[in-house]
Order: structure tokens, then sequence, then C-alpha cells
């Protein structure tokens, strides 16, 4: 379950990159660029965004809480209270809208640098190449444990700082990071 602030933060980087995308943007393009933020967050500082889990599906990686949250938006019948999270987010035609401008307050300097990167980089390339593009490491490793366990299809943070070229000694603070949060969980 997410937190106020945590469904707050995630809220705030989605209408972020809806900046960018006056005219709307596809599920696809909206997930990657949020993916590919993350990674490099994560490859160059050690830490996330948001506080997502991303799950490998057919077309790449897909942020858990951010899609259910969509689904919702269009009406499909799921159990959860997003009503905070829609707020100013509307979904037409599995596009994406957003009626209002996110909070900065959720939003650091490196967290925008990092989103910023990828919009630049990936806004005017079609969904589907980069859902190719997002076919990485990170998400064959999860697609490998989904052999064994359908449950299986989370990323985890540590593959997807390395599918994003994290040093070795940012993979190992990651990883004391990850530790140290299930001992006080």
């Amino acid at each position: 379950m997410k937190t106020p602030y945590q469904i707050e933060k995630i809220r705030a980087v989605i209408l972020y990159i809806m900046q960018s995308f006056t005219e709307g943007v596809d599920y696809i393009k909206l997930f990657k660029i949020l993916y590919f933020a993350q990674q490099n967050h994560l490859a160059k500082y050690g830490r996330v965004i948001v506080d997502e889990s991303f799950r490998a599906l057919k077309h790449g990686p897909v942020p858990t809480y951010t899609y259910k949250g969509l689904q919702i938006a269009e009406g499909k019948p799921l159990d959860g209270d997003f009503e905070n999270f829609l707020k100013n987010i509307e979904v037409k035609d599995k596009k994406v809208f957003a009626t209002s401008l996110p909070d900065l307050d959720y939003i650091s300097g490196a967290e925008k640098r990092s989103l910023d990167a990828s919009i630049a980089k990936y806004r005017d390339i079609d969904p589907y190449d980069l859902s190719a593009l997002s076919h990485d490491s990170a998400w064959k490793e999860a697609n490998e444990r989904m052999i064994d366990d359908p449950q299986k299809n989370f990323m985890t943070l540590i593959d997807i700082a390395r599918a994003g070229n994290a040093s070795e000694e940012m993979v190992d603070y990651i990883r004391e990071k990850q530790i140290l949060k299930n001992a006080l969980a």
C-alpha cells in the first residue's frame, strides 16, 4: 500500500512528464519515459525517483501503481482508492492527459534532470520502438523468472540499475539501502 506522500510524488512525476505532451501521450511512451528516467537516476544516484514497482510485461516495463490507476480512470472495475492520484489526470482512448501542472515541491533538481533527459531523448520515438528498447537485461531477467512462476515478473532495483550501467559500487550501495529498508520494515 502506498503512503499519501508516495501517491502525491508519483502523481507529481506523471504530471511533470505530461507537461511535455499537451496533446496527450499513450501508455507505452509514458511508462517508458518514466522507466528510463528511473533507471538513469538509480544508476547515477542510487535512488529511485518514484516508489513504483515495475513489472516486465509484453511491451516492456510497466509501473504497477500508475498502470492500475490509469486503468481505473478508463473505467475498468478494479479495486483500490486512486482518487488522489487521478486528480488532474484523464484517460481517453488509451491516451493520458493532464489538466494541471505538477507540484514541483515533490520533485528534486536531480530528479528533474533525470526526467528531462528521458523526455528529451525519448519523446519523439515511436512507442513500439521504445518498447523494444526497454527489453533490456532487467526486463529479460524478470521474464526468465516468470518461466518458473508468472507472479515473479517484478523487476528488481538492482537489475534496473545494472541495465542502466550502474557501477558495482552503486549496485552495492543500492543493495545496502534495500537491506536496511527491509530490516526497518
